[in-house]
């Protein structure tokens, strides 16, 4: 069973790394920055943070992180340093949608990655149980 999970956690590893580096290189290079417009469906506020985040170069910040993160996934051996790199990003693209979004296809799109990089992080608790001391 313990030998199924990990070819299990190394797909989904995979996945998500290859899934990451695709958006953090899109933020850099294959899109620009979204602007929405007046006519745009979305709530004002998601409009406004997402403009915000565009023109201050946060994203660029984001898309390096996913990209570095991404590679960090895919190496066996820091797949854990990948997957706790991964969560507070991820966990913010959540919580935005959740908070300022009213699109709940939006909700099921982030939280998949939400819930394998948990899983990752969780498959892992040996490793991280004994890098903070705890017997």
């Amino acid at each position: 069973m313990n030998k199924y999970l990990s070819y299990v956690i190394f797909a989904l590893s995979a996945a998500l790394g290859l899934f990451f580096i695709y958006k953090g290189v899109n933020k850099h290079f294959l899109s620009e920055c979204k602007v929405y417009g007046p006519d745009s469906t979305l709530p004002l506020e998601y409009r406004n943070v997402i403009s915000a985040l565009c023109q201050s170069g946060f994203t660029k910040i984001i898309g390096f992180l996913e990209v570095f993160s991404g590679i960090l996934l895919l190496v066996p051996r820091t797949r854990l340093a990948g997957g706790i790199l991964l969560m507070p990003v991820i966990l913010t693209i959540f919580l935005l949608h959740a908070f300022l979004d009213n699109r709940p296809h939006e909700l099921v799109e982030t939280g998949i990655p939400l819930a394998v990089t948990l899983l990752v992080i969780l498959y892992h608790y040996p490793k991280w149980k004994s890098i903070l001391g705890k017997n």
